[in-house]
């Protein structure tokens, strides 16, 4: 498509247009593209710099219900993903369909009278917070802006498609990531033995451990001998943590044993959980 003129069919908001180019409907998404355009319109094609996704029967839908919640509630969606998308910096452009597609049917759901809820709420925040901080944004302005309540479930789902647009990558891989971090977190809880205490903290933590353990990086740790001596407890916890993270527990992972051994300490000795 590179140099093709396209035509514009439909303006779908300041970041989606419906574009023809020859016989084919194509939906082209990129920050603003779609200011001050109207049907009938010329532009050029620019591969290197704007997203093309070809219609599909699958995205029918999204047009009707996009109709349907009207021009108000059409503009509040696509300024909700830009305040995303300022927060966050550069985003792959197809968020400006997938997750305005997304946002389309948890407000039509939503005004229908469904509660959405979301399992992995503290596993998402716990490991996307960036991710999630902007969706907490993009929900309170969609609640200013719509005549429905958009709960902060919907902000967890929003927060994975902002991870995968970050990446460039699906959503399934922040929602394997988070799923991962749930099993994690109940193997900690069934260890520790105190479920009431596994809260945002724990989650949070243990989130960062895992990334970081993924990544390969293991830090040492110059009192680790004498913690593991003292916090005994804490320290075979902190191991079978580990092994549950990475499968088998590496020896260059004796630094980490040592660092959790004390999180769990100081976190199992807090008199309360926020």
């Amino acid at each position: 498509m590179d140099g093709t003129c396209l035509r514009v069919r439909r303006v779908f908001n300041n970041n989606a247009l419906l574009v023809v180019s020859g016989d084919a409907e194509r939906v082209v998404v990129g920050r603003g593209i779609g200011f001050g355009r109207r049907a009938g319109d010329l532009i050029q094609s620019d591969p290197s710099s704007r997203q093309y996704v070809e219609v599909s029967p699958d995205r029918i839908d999204f047009f009707e219900h996009l109709d349907q919640l009207g021009p108000r509630a059409s503009e509040a969606i696509s300024h909700a993903v830009d305040l995303a998308a300022d927060v966050l910096g550069e985003l792959h452009p197809s968020v400006y369909l997938l997750l305005a597609d997304h946002l389309v049917f948890a407000v039509r759901r939503l005004s229908e009278g469904e509660i959405i809820t979301n399992p992995l709420l503290s596993e998402i925040r716990g490991a996307f917070p960036e991710e999630f901080n902007a969706a907490i944004l993009a929900v309170q302005y969609l609640n200013t802006h719509l005549e429905v309540e958009v709960p902060l479930d919907e902000a967890a789902f929003i927060a994975l498609h902002l991870n995968a647009a970050r990446r460039g990558v699906t959503v399934k891989q922040p929602l394997q990531q988070a799923n991962e971090l749930a099993a994690i977190v109940a193997e900690a809880q069934r260890l520790i033995g105190q479920p009431q205490k596994v809260d945002g903290e724990l989650i949070g933590h243990l989130a960062r451990l895992a990334g970081r353990l993924h990544r390969g990086e293991f830090r040492a740790n110059a009192a680790q001998r004498s913690i593991i001596r003292d916090l005994p407890k804490e320290a075979a916890l902190a191991e079978r943590i580990l092994t549950r993270i990475l499968g088998s527990l590496d020896p260059k992972a004796q630094g980490e044993v040592a660092y959790l051994a004390v999180f769990l300490h100081g976190w199992h000795n807090t008199p309360s959980h926020d």
